[in-house]
């Protein structure tokens, strides 16, 4: 009796959507053949059939995503969905393992593509591939789509302790190395973080405004030698003063304690303010503050559950409105929205921070100097046991 009451529930909750969808002014404005081409891919056709299959399984670098399953699996009965939580370095090595070894353990995948390990190691190669319904496809800004479905926006971004200061104490990026700053600034260590690295790597293509910004701080020309330029010399230097950390949580509780002056971590973090956490982002900054990030939803080429993967990012994406409960956990302050029938969560728009944005050709092609600098730098802070 229980197994039958359970199946009626859910064939009405299919009916119920199927009722739902129909007589919408959008499908009497389109054609036979656009409606037929799309059938399949309705969210109630993808509901139906995705009642057939098993578990989904999301891989995932962000813990938003688990707000989205449960509203999820409230909106489809029936469906159930399992969140596996992982750094991006493991994400992308476990995806590789389940593709090389034919294992069906991944269905989506939602990963930050800030180091490019991610496209040239599961775009470039077809491990994960893009869905995107056109319905959806026609709201979302220019950039956010292609052979990867960037679905928000963040920043890498300098913080500083409200906890300590009423207001940024400083203006010019070379300031954070003033010794009286010494065991002060915190941020994530780059060759485990992939926003941190994407900010030190972007930064090597613009030596010339970290230049000149040194030359309105101190008044003079900064010497350039041993092969480095401006980028690296400031990392030098500043590394001098910081404290390596695992994650950006790890900052913003040195912030929020007053452990910290400064300290570099994901603008999705101030968040946190909301909950009594005393930071502040530092929105403008001489030459920059930060640097542009971006997150990817993808789909697994070997994904056993096809239709459930479908209608979960089509409902991450917020559906045809954008209205839907599964965009929303990630409209937060700190984020900028993919979609532009979306508001952004953030009172200041991205184009007024300084920040720049990561050349992902260019981060790839000078992966090994990123990461044989930072490795010297990371050996250097271990022997003065910061």
């Amino acid at each position: 009796m229980g197994r039958l009451f359970k199946r009626t529930v859910i064939l009405l909750s299919v009916l119920c959507l199927l009722c739902a969808g129909c007589g919408t002014a959008e499908s009497g404005s389109r054609s036979g053949a656009d409606m037929a081409a799309d059938e399949e891919e309705t969210p109630e056709a993808l509901y139906r059939k995705a009642l057939e299959e098993d578990v989904l399984i999301v891989y995932t670098v962000s813990t938003r995503v688990a707000p989205v399953k449960e509203s999820f699996e409230k909106a489809y009965p029936g469906l159930s969905v399992e969140i596996r939580d992982l750094r991006s370095p493991n994400l992308i090595e476990e995806v590789e393992a389940n593709d090389k070894n034919s294992v069906s353990s991944c269905d989506v995948v939602l990963c930050n593509d800030n180091s490019g390990d991610f496209k040239t190691r599961l775009v470039d190669t077809g491990i994960v591939v893009p869905y995107l319904p056109s319905d959806i496809a026609a709201h979302m800004k220019t950039g956010m789509t292609g052979e990867m479905v960037s679905f928000f926006n963040e920043a890498e971004l300098l913080f500083y302790s409200s906890a300590k200061y009423e207001k940024c104490p400083i203006g010019n990026l070379w300031e954070l190395t003033d010794p009286i700053y010494r065991g002060r600034v915190f941020m994530p260590n780059p060759l485990r973080s992939f926003s941190t690295w994407a900010l030190c790597g972007a930064s090597l293509d613009h030596a010339d405004e970290l230049r000149e910004a040194y030359r309105e701080y101190t008044g003079e020309d900064l010497a350039e030698d041993n092969g480095e330029n401006a980028a690296e010399i400031f990392w030098r230097r500043l590394s001098e003063n910081l404290v390596f950390t695992n994650s950006s949580d790890e900052v913003v509780e040195a912030l929020s304690s007053g452990n910290a002056d400064f300290g570099f971590c994901v603008s999705s973090k101030l968040r946190f303010r909301d909950i009594g956490y005393e930071i502040e982002p530092v929105w403008k900054l001489a030459p920059f503050t930060g640097c542009r990030t971006t997150y990817a939803v993808m789909m697994a080429r070997n994904a056993r559950n096809v239709h459930a993967a479908k209608l979960f990012i089509r409902y991450m994406l917020g559906e045809t409105d954008g209205s839907g409960e599964g965009y929303k956990p990630f409209c937060t302050v700190g984020t900028w929205s993919a979609r532009d029938d979306v508001p952004d969560g953030s009172p200041v728009p991205l184009d007024e921070i300084d920040l720049i944005t990561p050349d992902q050709d260019r981060l790839i092609a000078g992966k090994k100097r990123i990461e044989t600098f930072w490795t010297g730098i990371m050996k250097e802070s271990t022997v003065t046991g910061k």
